[in-house]
């Protein structure tokens, strides 16, 4: 006796091919949520000079194990600091005050002493994600849906 497999190859390959869509689906998804974390941390990010708020980044969508991933990041030195907070050790900061602004100048024989405290951060890029991550569930669902109708499902 003998049987025809190829209905069922067919259907395993259907199946791979839903599942390269279905991992293409996702990186989009996940790239959309980051740049969405990316665009709310840029707002939220103190400026002075605008270096911090201008090195924001995202990495590529990466696979490690079964989870994909996608890392916000800022290599700019002191954004942790920035981010998380910092204390503030007592020196002397040479410089001058312009009006009501205190200008740092490099050697000047004058400036003011800094005094021990902690310094709060501002917590831009953890205010984002998390307000990300509030709205994924709705929005995978949505894009979910799209995508399935894309491949032909039934709502």
């Amino acid at each position: 006796m003998s049987m025809d497999y190829r209905q069922f190859e067919d259907l395993l390959d259907s199946f791979k091919q839903v599942q390269k869509q279905h991992e293409a689906f996702l990186r989009k998804f996940l790239t959309e949520m980051g740049m969405r974390a990316l665009a709310q941390t840029k707002k939220l990010t103190p400026v002075d000079t605008g270096n911090l708020r201008n090195r924001w980044e995202l990495s590529q969508v990466y696979r490690k194990g079964d989870s994909l991933y996608i890392v916000l990041f800022n290599p700019v030195e002191y954004a942790s600091f920035v981010e998380d907070g910092h204390m503030q050790r007592a020196r002397f900061v040479p410089g001058s005050f312009l009006g009501s602004k205190f200008e740092y100048i490099e050697g000047y024989p004058f400036g003011m002493v800094l005094s021990n405290k902690w310094i709060p951060g501002h917590h831009m890029a953890r205010i984002s994600i998390s307000k990300i991550e509030r709205e994924i569930p709705k929005r995978y669902e949505k894009a979910l849906q799209q995508f399935m109708k894309g491949l032909g499902a039934a709502e």
